[in-house]
């Protein structure tokens, strides 16, 4: 069994490198998996011009030759980059539809963007017909934690690949799995939520505990449905921890 990992960010050397790695050393931790992690830097890949594939023959068929697939990207402004954009509009993959797959992206700085991101790689997948796993969307607050966590996904990925092989049959099979993934129908507040509890946890500020106050404050007024009035509660909390 062989499983491709694709590393989105022009650097190789990055943090999308060191997630999608952790991904695969899972996957080759189990027995007769054969590993291959590639760099969309070192092919021409041209946007999509509405005529045929564009992304290189060699790519296309490593991705069809793999049982599964790893993607890795980097945010930028809120999305993931145009390097890997560009793969996901053109890659021609014929046996899609049998094919796991597994979505990373990480947004440095602010973190902001990780959910648009990360929905932005399945929505790829849900169009593809792959069946995606494990959706992990990753800031430098828990970047960590995403690196063993991706371990275990990686061991996932193999594992599902030989107990459950399966194809969607309809429409309607598509959009009921993706529907009951994590972070699909995540927005704006739920993503910088998302990153004021990352803070919460990891930062050393003196001011942790007004943030937490903010921050569950913030979480009642959601668990009521009054997201707007939510919102200036849960900016404050990271942007007290965040600007520390």
């Amino acid at each position: 069994m062989k499983v491709i990992g694709i590393v989105g960010s022009p650097r190789k050397n990055g943090l999308t490198n060191r997630l999608v790695e952790a991904a695969l050393r899972g996957a080759s931790s189990q027995p007769d998996v054969e590993i291959e992690k590639v760099y969309l830097i070192d092919y021409d890949i041209r946007p999509y011009t509405g005529e045929g594939s564009s992304c290189p023959e060699e790519l296309n068929v490593k991705c069809e030759e793999s049982a599964a697939i790893v993607l890795g990207a980097p945010i930028y402004w809120g999305d993931i980059n145009g390097l890997t954009k560009d793969f996901m509009d053109t890659v021609r993959i014929e046996n899609a539809n049998g094919k796991y797959a597994l979505g990373i992206c990480i947004a440095g700085g602010t973190g902001k963007g990780l959910l648009s991101g990360i929905q932005s790689i399945y929505h790829f997948f849900y169009h593809r017909q792959m069946k995606g796993i494990d959706p992990t969307p990753v800031s430098r607050f828990n970047f960590d934690e995403s690196l063993k966590s991706l371990y275990e996904s990686g061991k996932k990925l193999v594992k599902l690949c030989r107990e459950k092989p399966y194809r969607f049959e309809n429409l309607t099979d598509r959009i009921e799995y993706y529907e009951s993934l994590p972070y699909m129908k995540r927005s704006f507040i739920d993503e910088i939520y998302m990153l004021a509890g990352q803070l919460i946890e990891t930062s050393k500020s003196e001011k942790v505990e007004e943030a937490r106050r903010l921050y569950l404050k913030a979480k009642s007024l959601l668990e009521q449905d009054r997201t707007i009035e939510a919102v200036k509660y849960v900016v404050e909390a990271y942007d007290m921890l965040y600007f520390q």
